[in-house]
């Protein structure tokens, strides 16, 4: 829609808009017309400050328009500072304070400032321990450090540590659930898509990933062929196959999604690997022994045999055990090779526990036959 305008008209629409909006405004049509737009407009120095940034950095979703104050002025001064902001005043529960080079040096909360004794100057009071991040942060880490503090708002710096503006956690709302939509879409290999888009479109997504899947169920095929005489003599060891694969494919995608949404908060340093391991495996314990209990109870009383309802209840808590280990750890792998381990991890996950679920449950009852027979 705005390719198709002037930019005689744009100027009129953006002359009147804040710097950060403007800037979102042009970044929807040609560099050419941009370069244009911004010639003809009154005043264009900050949007073409912060038009040089990515729009997924700090950069791209910050605003300068926020009150900032030296650290030498008096408290009467602030306030009146504050004051000339109008209505626009009352959204604000913070100021910035810089030095004479324009320096982040501290905060200091409005109520703070309004209760100070007006000899004060806002240096006196304010409170040094601030979080910033430089100008090409990534937006992602940029919502992990204001959920991490509890930040209402977050300094965006220089490599120098000279104050370049300020990105609003209502400007990373919407960041952080197109982060979510995006993480869900590739976990489901959907990425991309629109309900009323091209078929070709969605066959070329989705095609890849079902011919993976079918390897994969292959896979399983070939780990279960080795036990057919085993079904034959038992067959009711088929009728419990679903279940064995199906508990653990839900455990390790449970783990996994969680793992992945994890990693795109910031919330898994690199080093904390052998932790979350021992959680999921922990969880898997729990959730093992538990349905184990239910799965086994179960066949006993519908097929009446105590070892298959114990031969269950094992590979149940084993399928469970690997699923948070491969939970867990598979995510973490695609980071280090500098991937997405949204992509893929769900899938291998799935085939891992499905895999290893049959051939525990097999297994098991290949060893004990002779009491299920």
């Amino acid at each position: 829609m705005l390719g198709g305008r002037k930019p005689a008209d744009l100027v009129q629409v953006l002359d009147l808009t804040d710097a950060d909006v403007a800037v979102d405004l042009l970044q929807h049509i040609s560099e050419d017309k941009q370069q244009e737009t911004l010639a003809a407009m009154v005043d264009s120095a900050e949007v073409s400050e912060l038009l040089q940034y990515q729009d997924d950095t700090a950069g791209g979703l910050m605003t300068s328009d926020y009150p900032v104050v030296l650290e030498t002025t008096t408290m009467p001064n602030a306030l009146d500072q504050l004051r000339l902001l109008g209505p626009d005043a009352k959204d604000i529960n913070s100021v910035l304070l810089v030095d004479t080079e324009h320096r982040l040096v501290g905060s200091l909360s409005v109520t703070r400032l309004a209760l100070a004794r007006a000899h004060m100057v806002v240096g006196d009071i304010m409170d040094r321990k601030i979080n910033s991040v430089v100008a090409v942060t990534d937006q992602e880490e940029c919502a992990g450090v204001m959920q991490r503090y509890n930040l209402s708002l977050l300094p965006v710096v220089d490599w120098e540590g000279r104050l370049a503006g300020v990105v609003l956690a209502e400007d990373l709302m919407d960041v952080v659930a197109e982060e979510a939509t995006e993480d869900m879409f590739r976990i489901a290999s959907v990425g991309g898509e629109r309900i009323a888009g091209p078929l070709t479109n969605s066959l070329r997504r989705r095609l890849p990933r079902v011919y993976i899947n079918l390897a994969t169920a292959f896979l399983a095929a070939v780990m279960v062929s080795p036990f057919e005489d085993t079904i034959t003599k038992v067959m009711a060891l088929e009728v419990f196959l679903p279940v064995v694969a199906s508990q653990g494919g839900i455990g390790g995608t449970q783990a996994v999604t969680l793992v992945v949404r994890s990693m795109a908060l910031g919330e898994v340093p690199r080093r904390s690997g052998l932790r979350l391991l021992s959680c999921e495996l922990a969880l898997g314990l729990i959730h093992g022994v538990a349905l184990g209990i239910v799965v086994g109870f179960v066949a006993y009383l519908w097929k009446g045999n105590f070892t298959l309802g114990l031969v269950l209840g094992f590979a149940m808590l084993g399928n469970m055990l690997v699923a948070g280990m491969f939970g867990a750890r598979v995510p973490l792998l695609p980071r280090h090779l500098k991937m997405d381990p949204a992509v893929s991890s769900a899938a291998f996950v799935t085939t891992f526990t499905d895999v290893i679920g049959f051939v525990l449950f097999l297994g098991l009852a290949a060893v004990l036959i002779d009491h299920l027979v």
